[in-house]
């Protein structure tokens, strides 16, 4: 069926690397859905069940077939919608497709599927044999070698989306999709706020039909005055980072001294918010510019919202590189950065000498440190995120770890002082440690000069926070503040602290502006470096502890609480639109609806 899909739809030429590829997951998705119909043969024989699969999967097949060739999408929850108006859905199929030579297709071949399968439908298979195949099948449905089993997202490796879609099994895919709500948008509702998210981000040729949010904005090289036509980037996320636990921020403690004196030469935000509490969300919105509002999983584990542009792909010449740990099947991240984000080349768990400490991966020494390895060798302008997870429950400290010694405070001054206990504590310290020895080694070598790092918080964290800033529970600010820095010695010479509000969204706009690198934006974020959009920026946060959720945004040094649907300010804007830009982002959009 897939060299049929591939014969019947294919758009372009395919280089035969990805073609191959296509097919060799493609092959293990099949393999997973026939272990998994066949499993229960196991304890029964049944030829009614074998029949009533197939016709099942026929049917699947079929519609998945009919709605790429009507819309150019695979079957998904999406479009059963459309089961809400089953006689208008008849009434389409009957009109588009040949259903009656279908469905006497499907009963024929149910039916020679009933005489084959009745002719030896007795499980008499030896208790060995039996052990075996079902092991067999077990790993069929797990369907890798890793420490994730294989995901749809592993589909999407590729930047070409119909290699990915090559690759998916529509049964699963169905299933993916169906496991978030479909989103429901009120379109007059997004019209209404246009006007307000249009203003502040400067669209250039505002349409409140189309909705489009496409800008071009001005750019302001800073990093061109220190010499460089094509600054290095080096973007590196801190795990669980809170802001009032770093002595930039005033914490007595000292528990992150290099952090806090990169703060000190670089260029630090001290009204930087992460829009929530989640990791994959804060790496969705720095790269896509979008807050990841989905209301139950991240939206990387969505397979509806797998297309996204990104300004990171106005880096053109630039060699692209993500480094991790742990497996980048976590929370479904391989796809959604192989698939959006061109020639990237990933560093995960099995990529490095070091082996794993924990569920993490490799602890974040290593993994800076081999980080740096790579920079010192590339020839070419580079790119990379570098994203680290070990300050983290469980807080594992290794044994070989390149220097760090625990500290030991007593339990009073460290609740006195932000941290709930020496675990904490001691993970945070070698987080910083870990930053301490790649900077050492960063300095020494010929691409520092030409770098711009950006180190930012992923989110903030309740732990260890007193009472008296949690009164306001879900919505607390200090949950959601982080430290931000730009870090460039060789291109910016006067550090200082800037006061504005800003987020994770507005990251990738103003590196494009400070490297000089043109770019088109359609998503929430801006350029913290302009003056005319800097004064009036803000910082969106949110949760979906509650239904509907609790919105709140900073902004001109006022933080607003309001509950999602009460109002028609600037926080419903940017709630209403990062909800419809999560499906309506997709490279070269520019008419958002019609």
């Amino acid at each position: 069926m897939r060299i049929v899909f591939l014969i019947a739809f294919r758009p372009h030429a395919i280089p035969n690397h990805d073609l191959a590829h296509a097919f060799y997951l493609g092959l293990k998705f099949d393999a997973r859905l026939a272990a998994i119909v066949s499993f229960p043969l196991f304890f029964f024989s049944s030829a009614i069940y074998v029949a009533l699969v197939e016709a099942a999967l026929a049917i699947v097949y079929a519609a998945d077939f009919a709605s790429y060739a009507y819309i150019h999408q695979r079957l998904n929850a999406e479009l059963l919608e459309f089961l809400r108006n089953p006689l208008i859905l008849l009434h389409m199929a009957w009109e588009s497709y040949h259903v009656v030579w279908f469905a006497l297709a499907l009963i024929a071949f149910v039916a020679l599927l009933v005489v084959f399968v009745a002719r030896g439908t007795k499980n008499e298979e030896r208790r060995t044999n039996r052990v075996a195949i079902a092991i067999f099948f077990l790993a069929c449905i797990y369907g890798k070698l890793s420490r994730y089993p294989l995901r749809w997202s592993d589909a999407f490796f590729s930047t070409d989306s119909f290699v990915g879609e090559l690759a998916l099994n529509p049964v699963q895919y169905l299933f993916e999709t169906m496991r978030e709500e479909p989103p429901r948008f009120d379109v007059a509702r997004v019209r209404r706020l246009y006007p307000l998210i249009a203003r502040y981000l400067a669209v250039d040729h505002p349409d409140p039909r189309a909705l489009t949010l496409v800008r071009t904005p001005p750019l302001f090289p800073l990093a061109a005055k220190g010499g460089g036509a094509t600054p290095n980037v080096v973007l590196i996320q801190l795990e669980s980072f809170a802001a009032f636990k770093s002595g930039a921020f005033g914490n007595r403690m000292n528990g992150c001294p290099n952090f806090d004196e990169i703060a000190r030469r670089g260029i630090l935000f001290t009204n930087a918010y992460s829009p929530s509490e989640k990791t994959a969300r804060a790496l969705f919105a720095v790269i896509f510019g979008i807050p990841d509002v989905s209301p139950w999983q991240a939206s990387a584990h969505n397979p509806l919202t797998v297309d996204q542009a990104t300004i990171i792909n106005a880096f053109t010449g630039y060699d692209k590189l993500y480094f991790l740990g742990g497996s980048a099947n976590w929370s479904n991240i391989r796809g959604m950065l192989a698939h959006n984000i061109a020639g990237l080349r990933m560093f995960e768990e099995g990529s490095y000498n070091a082996k794993p400490v924990d569920v993490w991966g490799i602890d974040d020494d290593d993994l800076l440190l081999a980080a740096n390895d790579v920079f010192r060798s590339e020839r070419r302008p580079f790119f990379a995120i570098v994203q680290t997870s070990g300050n983290h429950r469980p807080y594992t400290i290794p044994k070989d770890a390149h220097g760090f010694v625990v500290s030991h405070v007593p339990d009073t001054v460290l609740r006195a002082n932000g941290f709930e206990d020496h675990a904490e504590y001691n993970g945070f310290r070698l987080l910083d440690h870990a930053l301490g020895l790649f900077f050492d080694r960063a300095r020494r070598e010929p691409y520092f000069a030409n770098t711009v790092f950006v180190l930012y918080g992923d989110h903030g964290t309740r732990t260890g926070a007193p009472s008296s800033a949690l009164s306001l529970g879900d919505m607390a600010l200090l949950v959601y503040h982080v430290p931000l820095v730009i870090y460039a010695p060789g291109f910016i010479r006067q550090p200082r602290r800037i006061d504005i509000a800003a987020t994770p969204v507005d990251i990738m706009p103003t590196l494009a502006s400070l490297c000089g690198r043109p770019y088109r934006n359609q998503t929430l974020g801006i350029d913290l470096f302009d003056p005319a959009r800097a004064k009036d920026s803000a910082g969106f946060v949110f949760t979906t502890f509650h239904q509907p959720p609790i919105l709140g945004l900073v902004q001109d040094g006022r933080y607003t609480i309001v509950r999602s649907g009460e109002t028609d300010g600037l926080a419903e804007a940017f709630y209403e639109f990062s909800r419809w830009l999560l499906f309506h982002n997709a490279p070269g959009t520019g008419v958002m609806y019609h």
